[in-house]
């Protein structure tokens, strides 16, 4: 059996150590910082914690995941191989001769539960032994399993913020206009699941309307004069605009 040491406590080790949980892979320790979210998931998988990284146990694989600025001073203390799980460090920032990443591209929060077995697992080695380990291990909890070199995870990830974080900002923006006008935010829930969807099976281009797309000049002036009091969503409306009339 695969021992692996989970370096970090957070959402993404949470959801790794649930999808590992009664698999052929064993969760040997648990390390966090923080003694609240080390016990917490500790005693969910039922492992062992550390809270000091002179205690880390080792083992076949240590998992760093853990906040991009902390990854060089923890993976100084793990001597035995490791991968680290972010989408923007390049693999370089572990030293040894058996290191790599381990990056899953989804969004994660402990108190919501998704479905591992759907999220594309990108990764990158330095070592062949290495890399069948990781491979291994991703492949027992996704489909979707593909090797990227740490320039191409860089603009994966400028991608997955401009798809996931901006968008999740329009909807903020969407229910601020909303809450202001005393209109109910559901409204839009259809709206934004159906547009969602669409770019599960078609090109993003294909997919676009709306008044700029249209060229629905009088339409965009009275969306201009409604927002002429505020300022932030005036300048984003407008910036977009012209983006989407210039790929028309």
């Amino acid at each position: 059996m695969t021992k692996i040491t989970m370096i970090g406590a957070g959402n993404l080790a949470t959801h790794i150590c649930r999808a590992l949980s009664g698999s052929k892979y064993e969760i040997v320790q648990i390390y966090s910082r923080t003694k609240q979210s080390a016990l917490q998931l500790a005693e969910e998988i039922n492992a062992p914690y550390t809270t000091d990284v002179r205690n880390i146990k080792p083992s076949d694989l240590a998992i760093i995941a853990v906040n991009d600025d902390s990854i060089s001073e923890v993976e100084k203390h793990v001597t035995f191989p490791k991968v680290h799980t972010s989408g923007t460090q390049p693999m370089s920032v572990l030293k040894g001769d058996k290191v790599g990443v381990f990056y899953p591209l989804q969004t994660f929060n402990k108190n919501l539960e998704v479905d591992f077995n759907s999220i594309p697992i990108c990764l990158e080695t330095n070592n062949s032994e290495l890399n069948h380990i990781v491979t291994s291990i991703a492949q027992a909890i996704s489909k979707k399993v593909i090797h990227l070199n740490s320039k191409q995870r860089k603009h994966l990830h400028l991608a997955a913020v401009m798809a996931c974080n901006f968008s999740n900002l329009m909807y903020q923006f969407s229910q601020e206009i909303c809450v202001k006008e005393n209109i109910p935010f559901d409204i839009l829930r259809p709206l934004i699941l159906v547009t969602a969807n669409k770019v599960q099976t078609n090109e993003p281009k294909m997919t676009q309307t709306g008044p700029a797309k249209r060229g629905d000049l009088d339409t965009i002036k009275e969306h201009i004069m409604l927002l002429e009091n505020e300022k932030e969503k005036l300048n984003i409306y407008q910036l977009l605009t012209e983006s989407i009339k210039s790929r028309s």
